[in-house]
């Protein structure tokens, strides 16, 4: 592993290739939005058959460098070449045209239009003879070649699942049949099967000859798809890796400018309280694709929900915050009892949520960071704009202090903020807000490893306060390390419950696969 003497030290590039040995030469590649430098002096280079990545914090430019590798954003200076060729006017039909696909972070898919369309669409012209019933049978087809036959060609993308989309985003790129592939973050919304599913797909591109860039936070998916890679620090190459010589250790070092660690935090003892005294408890609660889930929670309590996607996670904290219609047995919250919950009443009882995607559900993006944080009080107090962010300025300051928001200020509007910065957005505006139950739905996706630390480190204040957390994660050890206890679902059923010697990785793993009766 290649690494600069010290953090302030310059960045060592890779030696530059044999004439014919590079698919993709990128050189001394620079982008600055006015004043801002995002990306500063970058090159590397990747080979045909390779899979090369991309690391670095939130912010760092992985996903800046990405956009001007598939055309989206034109470099400010510097050079791009393909097989030799220059590449780089910043038009996405060009790239794509010369042979660069992306499957992008944040989605590009047309929410209304269906999965064929979607698929179809980006290579031709709708007025050149464009069939609905064509483009479905080969979507149809496409979608059995990369084992994704589960998803229907003919329902609006907007109707999936934030998994099934980015399967749809990756599947779109590939058919291409590229000769460089960019993966921006694009397993961030995959479960490990959904993962397993990218890397076939990645090993039979590679194996044609094509190159893969890997953008990935996700350190232990470097250690299998990785051949070679670059770490980004503040825009700039901070070092290069290779296959087999590098540690998360190195990484984390390299991206931080500083000695980090990846362990996991332990959970604070659970605060003295009555056994029958939860912050929330449902009895066979009934939803669609719940079967009758009972669960309660402590105050200070980090419940952790395990199993594969599709099972009813999704669906039970949605009907815990009544973002869709449910009914229980028995359902209380925070000392009320629940007939019919909505967002709005489960905010006034003290609920909070941070749903999957961040983007469609989470924040609006048109508004300022400051309003986003403030939206799910605007209708309490009544005041709004920028008279409410003045008088909440030292709570707005506090919050993006304590969770280290890369941000100009309360008023920069927050769609301009890189995707982790957005995701402490939306965990942000219920910390500090006299919550009692907070609902979390894999709030680590997609950020790195640093943001995560702080996530972690926020999410057990919220224990530490006595609020009760229901925490969803694709990632298993978070689950295992972080959580007080862990229910698992199966099929829209509580599979199993783990506290204590119990919770081990293996145990959630195997109920999340139906290896232990439903209960």
């Amino acid at each position: 592993m290649t690494s600069p003497s010290a953090a302030g030290a310059t960045p060592v590039a890779p030696a530059a290739p044999g004439p014919n040995q590079a698919r993709l030469a990128v050189r001394n590649l620079v982008k600055h939005y006015g004043p801002v430098h995002a990306v500063q002096d970058v090159s590397f280079t990747c080979a045909p058959g390779e899979v090369h990545a991309l690391v670095g914090e939130n912010g760092a430019g992985k996903s800046t460098v990405a956009k001007m590798l598939a055309g989206a954003v034109h470099p400010s200076s510097g050079t791009i070449e393909l097989d030799g060729a220059p590449l780089g006017s910043g038009r996405i039909r060009d790239a794509r045209n010369a042979g660069v696909t992306c499957a992008f972070q944040e989605l590009s898919l047309v929410p209304e239009w269906t999965v064929a369309e979607n698929l179809r669409l980006p290579d031709r012209s709708p007025f050149k003879g464009f069939s609905p019933a064509k483009a479905s049978r080969a979507t149809a087809e496409l979608l059995a070649r990369y084992e994704l036959d589960h998803i229907d060609p003919a329902v609006p993308i907007g109707t999936l699942s934030l998994a099934d989309r980015q399967l749809v985003e990756i599947a779109r790129a590939i058919a291409a049949q590229p000769k460089l592939l960019i993966l921006d973050e694009a397993s961030s919304a995959l479960a490990p099967p959904g993962v397993q599913w990218l890397f076939r797909r990645i090993r039979e591109l590679t194996a044609t000859g094509a190159s893969v860039i890997y953008v990935s936070h996700r350190l232990s998916e470097l250690a299998e798809i990785a051949d070679r890679g670059t770490v980004l620090r503040d825009g700039r190459v901070a070092g290069e890796f290779h296959r087999g010589e590098w540690t998360d250790d190195d990484l984390i070092s390299l991206m931080a400018g500083r000695e980090a660690s990846r362990h996991f935090p332990d959970p604070p003892p659970l605060p003295a309280a009555a056994p029958d005294a939860p912050v929330l408890k449902v009895e066979n609660l009934v939803s669609e694709g719940l079967d009758g889930v009972s669960l309660t929670l402590r105050p200070g309590e980090i419940l952790g929900i395990g199993g594969l996607q599709g099972h009813g996670q999704a669906e039970l904290l949605r009907a815990l915050y009544g973002a869709t219609p449910a009914a229980a047995d028995d359902w209380q919250l925070a000392g009320h009892s629940i007939r019919r919950l909505t967002p709005t009443r489960a905010v006034r009882y003290g609920a909070g949520y941070v749903p999957e995607d961040r983007k469609r559900e989470g924040l609006a993006l048109q508004l300022s960071v400051g309003e986003n944080l403030l939206a799910p009080w605007f209708r309490s107090f009544g005041l709004g704009g920028k008279p409410r962010l003045r008088r909440e300025k030292g709570w707005l300051n506090g919050v993006l202090a304590s969770l280290s928001v890369r941000t100009r200020g309360p008023h920069e509007r927050s769609g301009a903020l890189s995707g982790g910065n957005q995701q402490k957005l939306v965990f942000g505006r219920w910390t500090d807000r006299s919550r009692r139950v907070v609902l979390l739905h894999d709030p680590t996706r997609g950020i790195d490893v640093r943001a995560k630390q702080e996530l972690y480190e926020a999410i057990l204040g919220l224990s530490r306060a006595g609020v009760g957390v229901i925490w969803f994660s694709t990632e298993v050890e978070e689950l295992v390390h972080v959580c007080h206890r862990v229910i698992v679902l199966y099929q829209g059923k509580v599979a199993d419950e783990l506290v204590g010697e119990r919770l081990t990785a293996d145990a959630v793993v195997g109920a999340a696969v139906g290896a232990k009766g439903n209960r």
